[in-house]
């Protein structure tokens, strides 16, 4: 229901009662006045009151009327306001909301990237799950196939072999330089074989004997029963003893003088180790009072990195006492050499002081008479002299190169270095004496010439 429309109705009240008013108190003094005399008064004033309700009436519809045509123009103008207002206040939702409806849609379309990625993700779980599940079934059928093949001594005693092989070659050890596998010897009491011998520094050598008691330990850890697992370790505990005593009463370290007076008893796997000290405490001491060093890979490693590091020592002793001997031999032979080189110098000097002289005895006798071919016209070249050598060879000085120590103090300066004043070294002194006899030979030939 409109505004106008309940207007409308409560005026229509208002005239209805205000008529009803009217009309009651018509009657009222109609009563009062008495029937006859007063009717024709109330008849009149009844018909006055009819005109007045007409009049009334008329104006009601046209204040109707002129009130449905305000109501109509203030409810179109009201319209067109909320219309207005209603319009900018959408357009202003709509640029607030903007924002908000991109984040919606780019949040739309995160999430759908989203559950299509849970949905590979899911699918991808799901593959994994599957392969973990078959590789579990797979290695329980290989774990199963394992126990079953350590249970017999043959397999047991080849893992136990490859584990302390590959366990020496981790430490940096080097087969068949470092150490050696499987070699047999023969004693008065029969044929052995240790696993292993390492080769030590200075010719040393200790044995490496690989044990595998592994039937009571696996039994032990496939039971549920606290009791039955505890006899089962202590049949383990037991062979390891068992292994002990065998191993102490073949004395392996008899084999090679080198050897010291123990043999390592090699456990493949640390845990073998730990059990077997877990159920007996004082097994190392027991071990060792039967000459045997128990051992497991954690503890082979480190003791044969400081084998390895012996051999190094070893091979830098001998390669720095190569060296030295070296060194002497090379010192002995640069000394023989360096009377060797101060025997080529002299020689040099006395070369260039006897060409020196050749060549003077050729400018002053020998060219004075060749000349004389020219005077008489019987050559047309002129001769050219020839030049002197001014260059000496240098005098050894390094103590070490020259076997006359004191005659070497007593030399005078190297030529080459002193000044011109310097006097004549005794390369040049020798030169005179070796030379010298030779020189007057060529001159005398040339004069007869």
């Amino acid at each position: 229901m409109s505004i106008s429309t309940v207007v409308i109705a409560v005026l229509l009240l208002a005239v209805g009662l205000a008529i009803g008013f009217f009309v009651g108190a018509l009657h009222t003094r109609a009563r009062d006045i008495g029937r006859s005399g007063e009717l024709a008064g109330a008849v009149a004033q009844r018909d006055a009151l009819q005109a007045q309700l007409e009049r009334t009436q008329a104006d009601r519809e046209a204040m109707s009327r002129e009130f449905q045509r305000l109501s109509g123009e203030a409810m179109q103008r009201q319209t067109l306001a909320v219309n207005q207002t209603a319009g900018e206040r959408l357009a202003e939702t709509k640029l607030l909301m903007e924002p908000v409806a991109k984040s919606l849609h780019e949040m739309n379309d995160r999430l759908l990237q989203v559950e299509r990625a849970r949905a590979q993700g899911a699918a991808d779980l799901a593959q994994q799950v599957a392969s973990v599940r078959h590789s579990n079934e797979t290695l329980r059928r290989e774990t199963e196939a394992l126990v079953t093949a350590l249970r017999k001594p043959q397999v047991r005693g080849a893992w136990g072999e490859t584990q302390l092989k590959r366990t020496v070659e981790i430490a940096g050890l080097v087969d068949r330089v470092d150490f050696d596998t499987q070699v047999a010897t023969e004693t008065a009491d029969g044929g052995v074989r240790p696993d292993m011998r390492v080769n030590l520094a200075d010719g040393k050598v200790i044995f490496v004997d690989s044990k595998a008691p592994l039937g009571n330990f696996i039994d032990a850890f496939q039971t549920d029963d606290p009791d039955q697992r505890t006899r089962l370790l202590d049949a383990y505990v037991a062979n390891v003893i068992t292994h002990i005593n065998q191993l102490g009463a073949k004395n392996y370290w008899r084999l090679d003088a080198g050897s010291p007076e123990m043999v390592i008893l090699f456990l493949p796997s640390d845990a073998l180790l730990q059990v077997a000290l877990d159920q007996r405490p004082d097994l190392h001491e027991y071990a060792a009072r039967h000459g045997i060093f128990l051992s497991s890979p954690s503890i082979l490693i480190p003791m044969l990195r400081a084998v390895q590091h012996g051999w190094k020592q070893a091979a830098f002793a001998e390669s720095a006492q190569q060296v030295a001997t070296l060194g002497r031999e090379l010192y002995e032979r640069l000394s023989t050499m360096g009377s060797h080189m101060d025997k080529l110098g002299r020689s040099l000097g006395g070369a260039v002081k006897a060409y020196n002289e050749t060549v003077g005895s050729l400018e002053q006798r020998v060219f004075v008479t060749a000349r004389k071919f020219g005077e008489l016209q019987l050559a047309d070249d002129e001769l050219s002299s020839p030049r002197a050598a001014e260059t000496s060879p240098r005098v050894l000085t390094a103590p070490e190169l020259v076997d006359d120590t004191a005659a070497l103090e007593a030399a005078p300066p190297d030529p080459a270095t002193a000044g011109p004043g310097s006097p004549a070294t005794p390369a040049s002194a020798a030169s005179h004496g070796v030379a010298g006899p030779a020189l007057t030979q060529l001159g005398r030939q040339g004069e007869a010439q």
